[in-house]
């Protein structure tokens, strides 16, 4: 039989259409596939998709004409591929109105390629379903009203060169893996791609835009999000919670209500080389003890913060920041991070705000910002090698709460007002500080206490100027090229100065206006203008010369002129009780700890009264500062050890009162002579203060090469205690019995640790009380069945030698917050009552 020309042409096409979809997935042909034609028009065609699936053997290819296709395509326990017959053409349209997947593959090898897939239905959980499959969808459209445009569920699933748009959610993974990449994810109400619980997909070189969440991972979910672009994202571009752990390289984010990156919960992952412009929300938003690890990013225009860290920790590495809103950086409630290099630039406020927080701050640049440099309100950071430029000052302690923070290394340069101010109460402790051309280079006020070493001030007016009660301490440091007076001390501000050189100064080299106790010790003055000391002659003012002895570290005016014991040791006036009984009210509000409280108590009254006959020309009983704290890990040592060094300090048997946390790593070295040094070392940081040893019985262990070691920073201990015996208090802390051995081990230590405190277990409803406690400073409330089940739980860890006290209690705490932000994690809109309750459920199953 002849055919005509055009049936010739219809069966060229439909064998090329063959032929095409024989080839498979990656357009490599697949030598004898069955192959099946669907068609809505062709004669020996399937009419439906579905229809044909179901007869497709093994293997098979389903190529589809143009042309809209109802009903649902389901594929179980085979291999096939369903594609368009003409790529490119005329759409192919698969659809249904039913409430489920318009494509649903289950314990199958699924390709589909070139087709439009809608699913009109609200209530179907996808448009495309995978269950234990492995799907890959290739030059696809998937819209609709479905959930999720693609569910994958314990699958594999890839998608390349997709469009998903217009729909509720994109792409889930839940337990599942696989690729999404070079598609355009966009106009969806939620996420884009979600990777839940043991997810780990990939997604590369894709267009997101318009979409609350761009890549969010959580419950444990991870993967990878590499080379994508990211707009108009109104939640964030890549959001991850509960346990997840996402990497995140060369992304761009641009524009948009939301922020670039918002990690929470106890979530990990990495960030790297990411460019973040001109969002409404903040670049990067760390918080609820998330760690990431965030390397060299950009972060340019942010309506809010430009990196923002509360109560979390995490890693900053070169990261820079320009031209945000508010502080560049922002480090509040109890938050650690590692800043490690880059720049911030232009910030229009603070470039740097730690808010009741920690953290290292390393290397850091900062540039014009619009307000401070670094703004610490509360909080105990430590910045080193630290670089500011412009601004109304460097660094400012601002005084409303107390901070304690060091600086190990700066240069501050061109403030319009000061380089370093700070307000009390607090400290500020610095070591080669490089202040230069700000009108007052170093501003202390209120009750702050400063004491720096190798710090040059130069130019301006004023080098050092103290008001209120602050008591400036510095030493080796120079004051150079100011036009009024090298220092300046007003109102009832204090001032021990040594080994200083105050150079070319036109007006004074230290102008005293206070009654407060000044010690100029050893300082050298050249080519100042007016006296060197104007004021020497007050009666708390005390001059030395450079060729006289050296007094003992701390000394200050008074310690040789007075004998009547009104003097502290360091010169300042004993306070007798001023706010002793404030801070005794303090120690009485923790939880338990009846007889800690009640020996400590005992010891501050011996000290008390012995001033009081020592007033009263009595002779005074000799009574041993330095304790044994004796107990396990969590029962509040260090909190105790802090509120005897501030009830030390305010009755002035102390100067400073600040506490220095060590360890046996802090104090030994790895060498031979290398732990006298870091022993010498820690102990100068304390002068003042206290010392506090953890796990002390640990320097009287064994441990490999240098296990000498730790008995020699034993030994440099004991010289040290007696050396300082009026400066300083140690305390050694560790298990009760572990102490008894360590004293042992050093004749001398016994003769100065004859005071022990015990620190008990805490009992179940003292852990109960603590978590109350918490729950009340963070904004949670436990319900009555919560508190009776947590003292269930509770009454079973203590008896968990592993369980750690309050630290454990805390640690249970946090795991409950981690277990609430779970449950509400699909609630829309949860009220302020449920974010603040937290339910029996929120209490996470034992391990």
């Amino acid at each position: 039989m002849r055919l005509s020309r055009r049936e010739v042409g219809d069966l060229c096409s439909w064998w090329l259409a063959a032929v095409g979809g024989a080839a498979g997935a990656g357009g490599r042909f697949e030598v004898g596939a069955p192959t099946l034609l669907v068609s809505l028009t062709r004669a020996n065609a399937y009419r439906g998709i579905g229809a044909a699936v179901a007869a497709a053997p093994h293997g098979a290819v389903v190529v589809v004409e143009p042309g809209r296709y109802d009903g649902q395509v389901v594929v179980r326990a085979k291999a096939v591929t369903i594609r368009a017959a003409v790529p490119g053409g005329p759409p192919v349209v698969v659809e249904t109105g039913a409430a489920a997947p318009a494509v649903y593959c289950e314990d199958a090898q699924v390709v589909l390629q070139g087709l439009v897939l809608r699913t009109w239905s609200a209530d179907s959980p996808a448009t495309v379903s995978a269950l234990r499959a492995a799907l890959t969808v290739e030059s696809c459209v998937v819209t609709g009203q479905a959930f999720n445009a693609v569910l994958c569920e314990r699958s594999t699933t890839h998608l390349r060169m997709c469009d998903v748009s217009g729909m509720r959610r994109g792409v889930a993974f839940v337990d599942g893996s696989g690729v999404v990449e070079n598609c355009r994810l966009w106009d969806l109400d939620e996420y884009a791609v979600l990777s839940k619980r043991d997810s780990r997909p990939t997604v590369r070189h894709c267009q997101v835009r318009d979409v609350d969440r761009g890549f969010e991972a959580f419950e444990g979910g991870g993967g990878a999000v590499e080379d994508c672009h990211f707009t108009g994202v109104r939640v964030g571009a890549v959001t991850a919670g509960g346990r997840s752990r996402p990497t995140v390289r060369r992304c761009r984010v641009t524009g948009g209500r939301g922020s670039g990156l918002v990690f929470s919960g106890s979530v990990g992952g990495l960030v790297e080389d990411c460019e973040l412009t001109d969002l409404q929300g903040c670049g990067i938003e760390i918080s609820g003890g998330a760690e990431p690890d965030v390397r060299r990013c950009r972060i340019e225009g942010a309506g809010r913060n430009g990196i923002y860290v509360s109560a979390a920790r995490g890693t900053f590495s070169d990261c820079d920041v320009t031209a945000s809103r508010l502080p560049a950086i922002a480090v509040v409630d109890g938050a650690a991070p590692l800043v490690r290099g880059g720049v911030l630039h232009g910030a229009r406020e603070d470039a740097l705000l730690v808010r009741a927080a920690a953290g290292r701050y390393t290397d850091l640049r900062i540039e014009d910002p619009g307000r401070y440099g670094v703004v610490v309100e509360g909080g105990d950071p430590t910045f080193t090698d630290l670089t500011t430029s412009g601004g109304e000052a460097g660094v400012v302690l601002d005084g409303t709460v107390e901070a304690d923070v060091r600086i190990e290394g700066a240069t501050i340069g061109g403030a319009a007002n000061s380089g370093i101010a700070a307000g009390g109460p607090g400290r500020l402790t610095g070591t080669r500080l490089r202040v230069e051309n700000a009108p007052v280079g170093l501003a202390g006020a209120g009750t702050i206490s400063i004491t720096l070493t190798d710090a040059v001030f130069s130019g301006g007016a004023v080098g050092v100027a103290g008001a209120g009660q602050a008591g400036l301490h510095l030493s080796d440091s120079t004051v150079t090229g100011t036009t009024g007076s090298g220092v300046l001390l007003r109102e009832q501000s204090r001032l021990t100065l040594r080994r200083s050189t105050l150079r070319d100064c036109g007006g004074d080299g230290v102008q005293v206006e206070t009654d407060a106790p000044v010690l100029v010790d050893r300082c050298e003055f050249v080519d100042v203008t007016g006296e060197a000391v104007r004021g020497g002659d007050r009666t708390q003012v005390a001059v030395t010369a450079p060729e006289q002895p050296e007094e003992p570290v701390g000394a200050a005016p008074g310690d040789r002129a007075r004998s009547d014991g009104s003097q502290g040791p360091a010169g300042m006036p004993r306070q007798h009780g001023v706010d002793v009984d404030a801070v005794l009210t303090e120690l009485d509000s923790m939880i338990g700890l009846a007889a800690v409280k009640r020996d400590v108590r005992t010891l501050i009254q011996l000290i008390r009264v012995g001033e009081q006959r020592r007033r009263a020309n009595l002779p005074v009983l000799p009574v041993s500062r330095h304790l044994v704290f004796a107990g396990a890990p969590g029962t509040g040592k260090t909190t105790v050890a802090r509120i005897y060094g501030r009830l030390l300090a305010q009755l002035g048997v102390l100067a400073k009162g600040q506490v220095v946390e060590v360890a046996r790593v802090d104090l030994v070295g790895e060498y031979l002579g290398s732990t006298s040094l870091k022993t010498a070392a820690a102990f100068e940081r304390a002068l003042g203060g206290v010392l506090f040893i953890d796990e002390a019985y640990a320097l009287a262990r064994t441990f490999g090469t240098n296990s000498d070691f730790g008995l020699e920073a034993i030994d440099t201990l004991v010289k040290l205690m007696e050396d300082h015996r009026d400066e300083t208090v140690v305390i050694v802390a560790g298990y009760s019995d572990e102490m008894v051995k360590f004293l042992d081990t050093n004749p001398g230590l016994a003769s100065r640790f004859t005071k022990s405190i015990e620190f008990v277990d805490y009992t179940p409803d003292e852990l109960l009380a603590i978590m109350s406690a918490l729950a009340g400073q963070h904004g949670y409330d436990l319900t009555a069945p919560t508190a009776d089940a947590l003292l269930g739980r509770l009454q079973q860890a203590v008896d968990d030698p592993g369980f750690g006290n309050g630290r454990g209690a805390r640690k249970l705490f946090n795991a409950m917050i981690e277990c609430q932000a779970g449950r509400l994690a699909d609630v829309p809109a949860p009220t302020a009552e449920q974010l603040r309750g937290l339910l029996p459920e929120d209490i996470p199953a034992e391990r």
